[in-house]
This record gives structure tokens, C-alpha cells and sequence, in this order.
């Protein structure tokens, strides 16, 4: 909603994303996991995360892989 104050994430979630983050995981699949919203990830983990370039490559190995 409009004008409504989102609370930070509790710190048990940042320590959740931190590992998911190490282990290699994308910010995106860290946002699914944890609801940690990308915005919040990149402030407080700059720099980790894949590049879009890592994204990009991943997307075009997984692009016509079906999802089960």
C-alpha cells in the first residue's frame, strides 16, 4: 500500500540470505526463498548475488529446460 512502512527483514532472514548468497544462489531465487525483497538484498549485501551476466548465462542454459 501507498505510504505504509515496510519492516526490515528480522535477522535470522539476513542470516538465511547470507547463507543462500555464499552458497551461490541469485538475489532472485534469495527473494523467493526468504521474501526479502532485491532492493533490501542489494543494500545489505552489495556486491553479492550473480552479475547479469551470470543470470544471462544461466538463463540461456535453462531456457527451453522444462520446470518440474
Amino acid at each position: 500500500m501507498p505510504g505504509q512502512l515496510k519492516r526490515p527483514p528480522s535477522p535470522e532472514k539476513l542470516s538465511q540470505a547470507a547463507t543462500l548468497l555464499q552458497g551461490g544462489a541469485s538475489q532472485r531465487e534469495v527473494t523467493r526463498t526468504t521474501g526479502i525483497a532485491r532492493e533490501t538484498l542489494r543494500k545489505h549485501f552489495p556486491g553479492q548475488g550473480w552479475t547479469y551476466r551470470e543470470g544471462g548465462s544461466f538463463r540461456a542454459l535453462t531456457r527451453h529446460s522444462p520446470i518440474h
